[in-house]
């Protein structure tokens, strides 16, 4: 999470050293977007538990066309979204490859752990339908595709492998049958720089078929400072 969050940053400040070099009226057409969210998971399977905060952070930059001199416009742009999956359970792989997610208290039974996470990040392309007033209200529907360019998992806790109470961190690259490309719907309303954010994703996390059947649900604050 630490380097995706400095990637953001690095982003952000590279889209705004870019808008400087150019003229007054064309840098008004970029905006710079930080969202900070939490995933609500649907369609978790029965045994297992998630975590009630599962946090997130997007960052985007897009250009903007204003339709007609009008309060409405449309943009597009890139972006870099990052998600986490906590939950009381472990992702393993059948013989068949197919990926379940077991309790680690059935696997592992006695084990005490105090994280235990799926983490993924993507390369997103957004696109928005906008309306903004001139006291700065603003709201905007959209889409977004994203690309996976990161998995991986982290446990920190009891060490399970040899089954002490010795703490240990585990982390693993590639998780198995995640599915390498999201899409979904993306919602936005608020106040100058301020505002609610929302992302419906319509595609799952892991390949149909081939994993549980999760779908994320992004719910947060969106800031626009730029």
């Amino acid at each position: 999470m630490k380097k995706i969050i400095f990637l953001f940053i690095l982003f952000g400040f590279t889209l705004q050293g870019f808008s400087q070099d150019i003229d007054e009226s064309t840098r008004k057409k970029f905006s710079i977007v930080f969202d900070l969210f939490t995933d609500i998971w649907a369609k978790v399977p029965d045994n297992v538990d998630v975590r009630v905060i599962n946090q997130g952070v997007n960052v985007l930059g897009l250009y903007d066309y204003r339709i007609n001199q009008s309060d409405f416009s449309f943009a597009f742009g890139a972006g870099l979204g990052s998600h986490n999956f906590y939950s009381d359970a472990f992702a393993e792989v059948d013989s068949a490859g197919n990926s379940h997610l077991f309790k680690i208290s059935t696997l592992y039974p006695g084990t005490d752990y105090k994280r235990n996470k799926i983490s993924f990040s993507y390369i997103d392309i957004p696109l928005e339908f906008r309306y903004r007033t001139k006291s700065e209200f603003r709201a905007s529907l959209g889409f977004k595709f994203g690309f996976l360019v990161n998995t991986h998992t982290k446990y920190i806790g009891d060490d399970y492998i040899f089954n002490t109470t010795d703490q240990i961190q585990v982390k693993f690259k590639n998780v198995y049958n995640i599915e390498k490309v999201r899409y979904g719907f993306t919602a936005r309303f608020g106040w100058k720089f301020i505002n609610v954010t929302g992302f419906y994703s319509l595609s799952g996390l892991f390949k149909k078929g081939q994993g549980p059947d999760l779908y994320p649900i992004s719910v947060g604050i969106s800031l626009m400072p730029f």
